[in-house]
């Protein structure tokens, strides 16, 4: 499963295109086939015919590896929900793949954007304490703590990964107790990137 952030609660249509032409890389991909989970409770996602930056990168990230995913189930997530309705996307998504199996969640999203003076939000001083939050939590196995990053002061942060990050604690949040590694944790051009594997028993 893939949540990003986007303009509204959308699944991407069938072959979606994403293309990183507009960043200088004449690079087009797209996901795996995808799977329609029908979750219950939540209302039904908007189709997107193309696919936003972050689910681009997941797209690309997800032709490199070894054995990738023959289905997938990918979403995103806008700016505007709150940690509660944020955590209740996790909880249908936790509970709405087929039972048997491993699952995997993968949530895209920036940290602060505010790191260094040549920033795009420039410089902001509790930038990096906000991101450091982000990264104690995931290398304590602590998603949960993630619930709890105030979406005022992501805002400001430019933070556009705090959404994403809430819904991965609501999908942890009524699982078993998580194991956290933290793989890389900077901040090139002065945004914050974070790579962080979580995993059960």
């Amino acid at each position: 499963m893939l949540v990003g952030g986007g303009p509204a609660w959308a699944v991407p249509r069938a072959g979606a295109p994403g293309s990183f032409r507009p960043y200088g890389a004449d690079v087009e991909v797209t996901l795996p086939a995808q799977v329609d989970l029908g979750l219950a409770g939540l209302p039904a996602p908007a189709r997107l015919g193309e696919l936003p930056l972050s689910l681009a990168v997941a797209a690309h990230l997800l032709a490199g590896v070894d054995a990738p995913p023959g289905l997938v189930f990918a979403a995103t997530v806008p700016p505007s929900l709150g940690p509660g309705a944020a955590a209740a996307i996790g909880h249908a998504l936790a509970g709405g793949h087929p039972a048997g199996g491993r699952v995997g969640l993968v949530a895209m999203g920036d940290l602060s954007a505010c790191r260094t003076e040549r920033a795009p939000g420039a410089f902001r001083p509790e930038a990096a304490g906000f991101d450091a939050s982000v990264a104690e939590a995931l290398r304590a196995g602590k998603p949960e703590r993630l619930l709890h990053l105030d979406p005022t002061r992501a805002g400001e942060l430019l933070a556009a990964g705090r959404v994403p990050l809430q819904v991965l604690a609501g999908a942890c949040d009524r699982g078993p107790a998580m194991r956290g590694q933290v793989l890389y944790d900077d901040a090139p051009y002065g945004v914050g990137y974070l790579v962080a594997l979580l995993t059960a028993p």
